[in-house]
């Protein structure tokens, strides 16, 4: 409606827009405060059901807390230790108390360099290659010259160099250890990882050698903490060390006799301990021969004795087999025996069974004797190259001054080909000592190989054309069970299982071991997260906790209640057409909201095995007053006596909370009862909107055609009054003339 202004006729003089304003205010009432009435009923009917909504989500949530197992997983974990191991429980998972001892912890690789740098000293221009544990290059540092050659400029160049992801540099300041009273940087490099995967190695041969690190021929500059992997036991127990038990796997008969010549028993590592010299018609029968080796002069080790067992070859005869077991336990007691100079049915070692053995020809005398510098290859059965071994002298390094320790020693090439960074898979090497062939009297060493697996298809053979010809041998060495292949340079067989061993093990400890890359472990133990802290031993607990069940149970009656009171509050009557009746008085959908809700909760739930069905039976019972409340006593007494009985009362096929929750759902729903009234009163209040502008446009018009009707007429009164005033005019003049 427009705004009123106060215009008095001209010829009226009367109030034409108050008078028009309120005339079309009267004609429009009825229909305005009829439409606002609906318009605040629908309004407030609506907001109800949003309260209703509101308050049945809030129920409908604790329910569902209850519809599934794991709202029953009474279980919590925790650390005897938190600063050796950290615990937490998955949700919904359960588990078993374990003991845990921490072994190793998931640790990066630190290597310090030992060469000491001033802040003027250069580093040699080249090329740094940076390889990962095995030797396979990641990316590579270039030095330059006047730009790059400071300590302080191959940190930044390392840390920045392109598919860095292995390495992080770092220097400090520290006390020299040649110039006492000084300061010196050292380099420090750390992987960005931990775990064994994470380990590095740098070739400098083509740059400052003062940073090669090879873990074998440059130890000397840098020391290393290697990277390591986590390591726990679960439930350690310990075991006593056990020592070794060989058995001769030759049955003997009280006729047979051993033969006569040399019974050699060494250490684990090929030294001899002491040996028995048999000798044919004095100490050859069995009996005797355990009794020489028990008296032998030296034997500090081996135990000897005879046993008398079923035949396997005959059954139902007796035979003897000798028996050696080590005195003392132990790895460090383990023994071989070699028996190649008598009774080869006796002979022992820890390698496999038919697998190739080269004994090399050359006799070292002593660590002076010099291996020529060189390459050795070392192939397998096919001939191919598998990986291959530089030896080079000691050498100084040009920069420091400092020694660089070769590996052309007979123990040097051993330790080459044990450690190849090309991951060496196909021999042993390892040295024996024995007396000279060429010169007797004298002591000398010899290059063992042994190939790590039996079988023709492991042999090898050695390429030394390019090195130290002396350990070279047929590229076309073939190895057959029982066979002596032809070589050049070495004596070569295959080794025999004569003996069955029951190995020797050391005092430790029995239980599960686990090994990762890292120090959180979600595998370990089903149901938990370790986080190893430090090394130790810890206790994980797991232990049952009602509170954990009875909580979610409670919050279960506490959201009944407040839904109850709020539809109490919406349904609430105080007298006929009061305002203060609720919003949703009458509503039949809120009345069987709450009938329904009721009945579920009081109701025996068919589906629950075991000591309960009903909520009642839980504590959980209603008052005079309609009010839900739960006897704590009487619920964790059931959640003691029957976890799985009262989870059957919830979340069973017919359980209270999965049969709420799905009534609850269908309420919630959005084409849903309570939906489809929201939606009808919306539609309502858009129509009222409506109706009103309509009402509005109507007297809109009724109040343009007063107001032209008034102003016309106003118009007419103001001629009349002129017309008068002319005519007493006029009249008055005649009068006075």
């Amino acid at each position: 409606m427009a705004a009123v202004t106060t215009t008095l006729g001209i010829g009226s003089g009367i109030d034409i827009a108050g008078t028009v304003s309120q005339l079309t205010a009267a004609e429009g009432k009825p229909q305005l405060d009829a439409i606002a009435a609906k318009t605040n009923v629908s309004q407030t009917k609506l907001s109800g059901l949003g309260a209703l909504k509101g308050a049945l989500s809030t129920f409908q949530s604790s329910v569902a807390a209850l519809d599934t197992s794991n709202a029953f997983r009474n279980q919590r974990v925790a650390s005897s230790d938190d600063k050796t191991l950290k615990v937490s429980i998955i949700t919904g998972a359960s588990t078993q108390s374990h003991t845990v001892k921490v072994n190793t912890l998931a640790a990066p690789q630190k290597s310090i360099s030992t060469v000491e740098f001033k802040d003027t000293d250069v580093v040699s221009e080249g090329i740094l290659t940076f390889n990962d544990g095995v030797g396979a290059p990641k990316f590579s540092v270039t030095v330059s010259k006047g730009s790059t050659d400071t300590l302080v400029a191959l940190r930044d160049s390392i840390n920045n160099a392109k598919n860095n992801n292995n390495v992080v540099a770092s220097i400090l300041k520290v006390d020299s250890k040649t110039t006492p009273g000084t300061t010196v940087l050292r380099l420090i490099l750390t992987s960005k990882g931990a775990g064994t995967d994470n380990g590095f190695t740098i070739d400098a041969s083509s740059g400052d050698t003062r940073f090669n690190l090879d873990k074998v021929k440059s130890l000397a500059n840098f020391n290393t903490a290697e990277a390591t992997d986590a390591n726990i036991i679960i439930d350690p127990q310990p075991l006593s060390a056990t020592p070794q038990r060989t058995v001769a796997n030759t049955e003997f008969s009280s006729t047979d006799v051993i033969a006569p010549g040399l019974i050699s028993f060494k250490d684990a590592a090929g030294v001899e301990k002491f040996s028995v010299n048999i000798k044919a018609g004095t100490n050859d029968k069995l009996l005797s021969v355990a009794e020489a080796i028990n008296n032998a002069s030296g034997n500090t080790s081996v135990l000897a004795s005879v046993i008398n067992v079923d035949s396997t070859i005959n059954p139902g005869t007796a035979v003897s087999k000798l028996v050696f077991t080590a005195k003392q336990a132990g790895l460090d007691n383990k023994f071989t025996i070699d028996a190649s100079a008598g009774d080869r049915r006796l002979n022992f070692d820890t390698i496999p069974a038919n697998a190739q053995k080269s004994i090399n020809s050359t006799e070292f005398v002593s660590g002076n004797d010099a291996i020529t510098s060189g390459n050795i290859v070392l192939k397998d059965a096919g001939g191919l190259p598998r990986f291959t071994v530089t030896v080079e002298p000691d050498s100084v390094d040009p920069v420091s001054g400092e020694t660089i320790k070769g590996n052309n020693t007979l123990a040097g090439l051993r330790d080459a080909i044990n450690y190849s960074p090309e991951n060496n898979k196909l021999v042993v090497a390892s040295i024996v000592t024995s007396d000279s062939v060429l010169t007797p009297g004298t002591t000398v060493s010899k290059l063992v190989l042994t190939a790590m697996s039996g079988g023709v298809s492991n042999g090898f053979s050695v390429d030394a054309t390019a090195g130290d010809t002396r350990f070279n041998s047929d590229s076309a060495v073939v190895v057959a069970d029982g066979a002596t292949p032809p070589t050049t340079n070495y004596t070569t067989t295959v080794t025999t299982s004569n003996l069955t061993t029951t190995e020797a093990t050391n005092v430790g400890e029995g239980g599960l071991s686990i090994t990762r890359k890292t120090n959180t472990m979600s595998d370990a133990i089903p149901g938990a997260t370790l986080t190893l802290v430090a090394t130790g031993t810890a206790e994980v607990k797991a232990s049952f906790d009602n509170s954990t069940v009875a909580a979610p149970i409670t919050n279960l009656v506490n959201a009944y209640n407040t839904l109850s009171d709020t539809l109490k509050q919406l349904t609430d009557y105080v007298s006929p057409g009061s305002a203060n009746n609720g919003p949703l008085l009458g509503n039949t959908t809120v009345q069987n909201i709450i009938s329904q809700v009721k009945v579920m909760l009081g109701s025996k739930v068919a589906s629950a095995s075991g000591t309960y069905n009903s909520l009642s039976q839980l504590g959980v019972s209603f008052d005079k007053k309609g009010v839900l409340s739960v006897d704590t006593d009487i619920l964790n007494s059931a959640l003691s006596a029957d976890m799985t009985s009262v989870a059957n009362v919830f979340n069973s096929t017919n359980g209270i909370a999965t049969q709420l929750n799905i009534k609850l759902k269908s309420y919630l729903d959005a084409k849903g009862t309570l939906s489809n009234q929201q939606d009808s009163l919306n539609a309502q209040l858009k129509q009222l909107t409506v109706d009103k502008a309509a009402v509005q446009t109507r007297l809109d018009a009724s109040q343009k055609a007063l107001t032209a009707q008034f102003n016309a007429m106003d118009a007419a009164v103001s001629q009349f009054k002129n017309t008068g005033t002319f005519l007493t005019q006029a009249f008055a003049t005649k009068n006075n003339n």
